[in-house]
């Protein structure tokens, strides 16, 4: 792991409580590489895509690859689960779909909690719907995974696209359809269950309150106890995209805000990523244009206080350039935002990809690393994915390859500790 670590003295400090938007580094320097775990397939495939998700909790670690091979069905997906073992990871299990099909995406979206593993398949067939979507919930007892139960929507249609994105705390999974027709236009939903009597029961189904077509309602998802945030890449206004917040009261979930970039743009994607701890919910805007560089990127951290949220802050990279989509992954550890510019040229090297850390001081948050993979090479898309656990996070390269100059996109994941 390259790691370049900024200036965070106090008197970074200083300088930084003059800056209330695009909060930068300053002047970067070198350090050692830090400890990195890299993770892959133990049977690569060509266009696998190992790492388009990743999940962490405890010591178990979740790596989706949308275009493995299950069995002998090419381009299904998969699964693979890594369990640490002192400073390292060991292969622990391949989860595939028992009715697995070519093209299902497997794993394009996965989420842990303890022994349990959920996985996305958001292309899966349903009653014979085209992309209708699954979800797969997987569950470790007597020494080995085990497929619990396989859940679709009430109401299946051809490219619902059900499993998008999945959050799960406690007994609440929240599971979206983000191009769900209502009315026959694609706006998307998300669907609430409740784990009861050994069975994940569906309780509640949750919509925009402004609905639009194409908003891609269910494009990410995040959840805490009564708190639910999804976001809709293209909801308006102006397109620009926008994370609807849902709170539970009683037995019913209503909307109680719907959170948006000041001065957004059409196709900012603001809300293709949201991840939220404690007070904090942080937003991914990766095309966002700021200082007027197209899809540079940027995020935005809201704190919360009841059903009241105020923009703290936009983040932005300090070495931003135009096309790096800073934004496109986000993950949230206590006082620590990562953030994913998976489009990143690093030293020439097109597309490499980086990963951005910022640190909360008070009410303030300011860049302290920029991390790129140790063995990084032109394409990876270092960042696609990422997911942050206690002092661990992970994050994945969909499309590195094995072999340098060879384009075969087997794909590969990192494991990084995080530092307070």
């Amino acid at each position: 792991m390259k790691k370049i670590i900024y200036i965070s003295s106090i008197t970074a400090f200083f300088l930084l409580t003059f800056i209330s938007f695009g909060i930068g580094g300053v002047d970067a320097m070198e350090q050692p590489p830090a400890d990195e775990v890299r993770l892959t397939a133990d049977d690569p495939v060509a266009n696998a895509e190992f790492g388009r998700s990743v999940a962490i909790d405890g010591d178990l670690v979740a790596v989706g690859a949308g275009g493995a091979a299950a069995g002998s069905v090419e381009n299904a997906g998969a699964v693979y689960l890594f369990k640490r073992q002192g400073l390292t990871y060991v292969p622990e299990e391949k989860l595939v779909a028992p009715d697995a099909t070519n093209g299902a995406e497997f794993g394009r979206a996965v989420a842990i909690q303890g022994n349990m593993v959920i996985v996305g398949a958001r292309f899966a067939q349903v009653e014979g719907f085209s992309q209708a979507g699954a979800a797969y919930i997987f569950r470790k007892y007597g020494g080995s995974w085990h497929l619990e139960e396989k859940i679709t929507s009430p109401t299946p249609a051809d490219e619902d696209n059900f499993g998008r994105a999945l959050a799960v705390h406690g007994d609440l999974l929240v599971i979206t359809a983000r191009k769900e027709a209502i009315n026959e236009e694609d706006v998307g939903a998300a669907y609430v269950y409740y784990y009861r009597d050994g069975k994940w029961m569906n309780e509640a189904k949750l919509t925009a309150s402004d609905a639009s077509a194409g908003a891609h309602f269910g494009q990410s998802v995040t959840a805490r106890g009564d708190l639910i945030a999804i976001g809709a890449r293209n909801a308006d206004p102006k397109g620009a995209g926008a994370v609807y917040l849902f709170r539970q009261s009683g037995n019913v979930w209503g909307q109680v805000a719907k959170l948006t970039p000041p001065g957004g743009n059409k196709n900012d994607h603001f809300g293709f990523t949201v991840a939220m701890v404690g007070d904090v919910i942080a937003v991914g805007a990766r095309r966002a244009d700021p200082d007027g560089l197209t899809d540079a990127g940027a995020a935005y951290v809201f704190s919360l206080e009841g059903d009241s949220f105020e923009l703290i802050v936009r983040l932005t990279a300090s070495d931003t350039n135009a096309g790096d989509e800073f934004g496109q992954s986000i993950a949230l550890a206590v006082d620590v935002i990562a953030v994913g510019a998976w489009k990143d040229d690093i030293e020439g090297k097109a597309n490499q990809g980086s990963i951005y850390l910022f640190h909360r001081m008070g009410n303030l948050w300011f860049e302290t690393e920029k991390l790129t993979a140790s063995d990084g090479l032109a394409g990876d898309e270092f960042g696609y994915s990422l997911s942050a656990f206690g002092n661990d996070m992970v994050t994945g390269a969909h499309f590195a390859d094995f072999n340098a100059g060879v384009d075969s996109n087997e794909g590969a994941s990192y494991v990084i500790p995080l530092k307070p």
